[in-house]
């Protein structure tokens, strides 16, 4: 399975690369923290909007930045403590459109 998603934000665009095939069947996790960042575990690797991968020197767990005020985007520097509310609570979309 491939999937490609463009994420954007109000400061740009950014995406996220998972890969899966029958040898490698890892499961990639986001989740949504409270008040901060999207956190990323798994198998995964983000690209720009040109398609040029980040370094990620092997991390298979990093957070992304979702209030827009890291200085290091799309990657979170904490800098929404204090600055950011969101509280996660998970819920069903609205059926698919056709």
């Amino acid at each position: 399975m491939f999937l490609n998603r463009n994420l954007t934000k109000n400061y740009g665009f950014y995406g996220l690369v998972l890969r899966h095939n029958k040898q490698n069947m890892s499961k990639t996790k986001l989740t949504i923290n409270n008040n901060g960042s999207v956190k990323i575990e798994g198998d995964f690797e983000i690209v720009d909007r040109n398609g040029n991968v980040y370094g990620l020197q092997g991390r298979e767990v990093l957070s992304i930045c979702r209030c827009g005020l890291s200085k290091n985007k799309p990657f979170c520097d904490g800098a929404h403590n204090g600055h950011f509310e969101h509280e996660a609570i998970a819920f069903d979309l609205p059926p698919k459109k056709v």
